[in-house]
């Protein structure tokens, strides 16, 4: 469980996470600061105590709030050299109360590349399709995300993908991701060109200064907010 008590005096500002364990300073937003004690267990426990927490400040963002913002980080991705350049882009269509990826996928179609969406399959798994209609050719899928149907469409294998657009709960500035807990991402990127740029979309308050990183954790080379763009 977290153990939260504020602490006055800090500036305002991004995300910011001090960790001395079992106890960390979580910084985030324009107007509050805390103290959170994790439970003390494994690395495990640790992701997901610390997933829980950055997930209720995400949640906790106005619908308003949740839009503009997505539109600043979208805005930073499709001004990005390496995305202009590419040719074939996989990304993800958002759920939830994620950055709106909606716009992405209209702008690599209108820029007539080519748009790769994943589907997640058993074994925690991504299976790829190439996309050309976004009306014809998504349905709710798990968990209830737009996800390429199960038949019909070309399949890609992932050394074809030039760029990656990736989901994720939290990040630090050492290019470290952590996800919702089930590892497809971190499956998913092994298979991948390593010369392809692994792009995360995050809002600002998504970022800590450290995270719990297991060796399988798949690193990114940059993070976008809507304060800007993070390399790695």
């Amino acid at each position: 469980m977290f153990l939260v008590q504020h602490l006055p005096g800090w500036s305002k500002g991004a995300v910011a996470l001090h960790l001395t364990k079992p106890r960390l300073c979580l910084r985030f937003g324009a107007s509050q600061d805390f103290i959170i004690s994790l439970s003390g267990g494994n690395m495990s426990t640790e992701k997901k105590e610390l997933r829980s927490r950055v997930l209720s400040l995400r949640s906790a963002l106005s619908p308003s709030d949740r839009a503009e913002k997505s539109k600043g980080i979208i805005k930073n991705l499709l001004d990005l050299p390496e995305f202009n350049k590419t040719k074939t882009v996989m990304s993800f269509m958002s759920f939830g109360d994620e950055v709106d990826t909606t716009e992405v996928a209209e702008a690599v179609l209108a820029m007539e590349k080519v748009l790769i969406l994943p589907r997640c399959a058993s074994e925690r798994r991504l299976h790829l399709s190439r996309i050309t209609d976004l009306d014809r050719d998504l349905e709710a899928g798990m968990w209830g995300i737009r996800e390429p149907k199960k038949s019909g469409l070309e399949q890609v294998d992932p050394s074809v993908i030039d760029l990656v657009v990736v989901p994720g709960v939290a990040f630090d500035l050492q290019g470290n991701r952590l996800g919702y807990g089930g590892g497809y991402y971190d499956r998913f990127l092994k298979l991948v060109n390593p010369s392809a740029p692994r792009i995360a979309l995050a809002f600002e308050i998504q970022i800590v200064s450290w995270l719990p990183v297991d060796n399988y954790d798949e690193k990114i080379t940059a993070l976008l907010t809507e304060k800007g763009v993070y390399r790695f």
